[in-house]
């Protein structure tokens, strides 16, 4: 059985006014909109991976403060938010399986394949998928579905997923 994982579509990394906004993340909105409603059709789980910080974190040290929990930035974009059947799990890190309850929810709902979309490409898809393949699971990473910070970024993490972790990559 398969997952939908959306990473990190909040407020701060999609809007112009977002904190630590990813160039063209808001452009790969319509397709993650489509591939959630197929899942949904299909009865398949749609989980919500969604960066939420304390106003201290260490993780601040290396990027601007965002996603503060309790703050709009911290939000899903109102163009993909979750109904009642979803799952959001809040994540403190770049990986959606570091200090969550991710691997046993998936063990749970039986899933062995992870379809992973979101931003940004090159840090926490990149962590959150790497941490899926060392779980045992399979990824599908649609690439129309993700963004990273720079083409640079992308070109090598295509060439990552496809040869270091083994992804199946979707392309157009």
């Amino acid at each position: 059985m398969k997952a939908l994982l959306i990473v990190d579509m909040l407020n701060d990394f999609v809007e112009n006014w977002g904190a630590l906004k990813v160039e063209g993340a808001k452009e790969i909105i319509p397709y993650i909109k489509t591939l959630k409603e197929k899942f949904e059709r299909e009865d398949s789980p749609v989980i919500y991976l969604c960066d939420s910080h304390d106003k201290n974190d260490p993780e601040f040290k290396i990027w601007p403060a965002h996603c503060v929990e309790g703050t709009r930035g911290a939000e899903i974009v109102d163009e993909l938010k979750p109904n009642k059947k979803d799952y959001v799990i809040k994540k403190k890190t770049y990986s959606g399986f570091f200090g969550t309850n991710l691997k046993e929810l998936l063990d749970e709902l039986k899933i062995d394949t992870v379809y992973i979309t979101g931003v940004a490409m090159n840090i926490c898809v990149h962590y959150t998928a790497a941490d899926a393949r060392m779980n045992g699971f399979k990824v599908v990473i649609p690439l129309r579905g993700v963004k990273g910070l720079t083409e640079e970024d992308e070109d090598y993490m295509r060439k990552q997923f496809k040869n270091i972790l083994n992804v199946k990559l979707i392309i157009g």
